[in-house]
């Protein structure tokens, strides 16, 4: 299994036919995998199956992403989707997923909480993606998922030996393909995701934070990192040099090297011959241009995302290039002095309190309280940190009552 975001993904895999992107969920029937009770959606494009605690929102966005996924993802990167059954899982919680996952595959179930995670080794007894949709807040972060796990299945093939790709690279072009695919219909969750990732990067490269590729070739070095405190900025890293291979060359030939590596030539071999250069040379180039393009546009301090999304409610902001791991105060006011009345967890994300290893922190806020008379709809945040960082940004509240 192969990590994402914080779980691994093993591939291999395989669709029926593709259908539309379904109009609302018609119906389920109940079915029973292993001693485990589900409902399977009967107008999936492929097999879907829930346990009952999903609602039928969650359900609708699973399905939908599903169909989109199978659609976009082999038409973006022209490799063809797997010719083996795949089936897809949807728990309502990592600790649902865990026990039930466990009992589907007759192994032991993730030892941490991931989004979702694929498993495709020759032999296992259910070969498919598995999701839990507890921290899902929308149809994009669906479609975000299921893009991701697919273009892995579809790296794969139907190859019976594994790719071995460099990990980097791996992950790397499985978030480029799922930025291509949501943007084209959730362009704000797109935006927003492509800020975070940039952010992210930016604070690295102000304190020196930045992991080197080398060190993330190895699935099982890959695994340390994420559970060692790393796992935004190795997704985050990996994608953006990704995005840089495919912007310099073309993701025609990105997509080659995954089509040439495998016994008897290996990942950095294929590389360089595609690319004319070797992983190092790469990723030096790729740092010169984040260096270029991204600290100028994200200096230390505070920095900014005001959605234009239709509903929107709250603003975005993020730390770049404090310390690492120091404690955060915050300050909310308007333009008049009064303090602004929000909050700073909303939903399933967390208020930061705390920079991550590489200073960075990021988090949302939504105004609680009415707007005083006559005061623009602008906000005014100060940040103070534990180790002396100190930062002040206004935002643009939106006008959603």
């Amino acid at each position: 299994m192969w990590l994402r975001r914080w779980w691994v993904l093993a591939l291999i895999g395989v669709l029926g036919l593709l259908g539309p992107v379904a109009r609302a969920q018609e119906g389920t029937a109940p079915i029973t995998i292993e001693g485990v009770a589900l409902r399977q959606v009967l107008d999936a494009p492929v097999p879907l199956y829930l346990t009952a605690s999903i609602d039928d929102a969650r359900a609708r966005w699973m399905r939908d992403a599903m169909a989109i996924a199978l659609q976009e993802v082999p038409r973006l990167t022209g490799l063809a989707l797997p010719q083996q059954r795949l089936e897809f899982y949807l728990f309502s919680d990592p600790r649902e997923m865990a026990t039930l996952s466990s009992q589907l595959l007759r192994a032991p179930g993730p030892r941490v909480a991931p989004e979702c995670f694929a498993l495709a080794a020759s032999g296992t007894p259910r070969r498919g993606i598995y999701c839990q949709a507890d921290g899902w807040e929308s149809a994009a972060q669906a479609l975000d998922y299921v893009a991701h796990e697919l273009t892995h299945q579809v790296e794969q093939g139907d190859s019976p030996q594994r790719r071995d790709l460099a990990q980097w690279f791996n992950e790397g072009l499985a978030e480029h393909v799922q930025q291509l695919v949501v943007r084209e219909r959730y362009p704000a969750y797109a935006a927003r995701d492509r800020w975070l990732r940039e952010a992210r990067v930016a604070s690295a490269l102000h304190t020196e934070r930045l992991p080197r590729l080398g060190d993330l070739t190895s699935n099982a070095r890959w695994q340390q990192a994420a559970a060692g405190g790393w796992a935004g900025l190795i997704y985050a890293h990996s994608s953006l040099v990704v995005d840089w291979l495919a912007g310099q060359y073309g993701l025609d030939r990105v997509v080659e090297v995954v089509r040439r590596t495998g016994a008897p030539l290996r990942f950095d071999e294929v590389f360089h011959e595609v690319f004319g250069l070797s992983v190092a040379e790469a990723e030096q180039g790729a740092r010169a241009a984040f260096e270029a393009e991204l600290l100028p546009r994200y200096p230390r301090g505070l920095s900014v995302f005001e959605s234009d999304e239709p509903g929107e409610k709250a603003v975005y902001f993020a730390v770049v290039g404090f310390q690492p791991r120091e404690w955060l105060t915050k300050e909310y006011r308007y333009a008049d002095g009064a303090p602004a009345d929000g909050v700073g967890a909303t939903g399933t994300q967390p208020d930061s309190d705390r920079t991550d290893l590489s200073g960075f922190a990021t988090w949302r806020w939504t105004r609680t309280g009415a707007l005083p008379p006559g005061q623009p709809p602008r906000v005014e945040l100060t940040v103070r940190g534990s180790a002396g960082s100190t930062a002040t940004q206004s935002a643009t509240l939106p006008t959603v009552p």
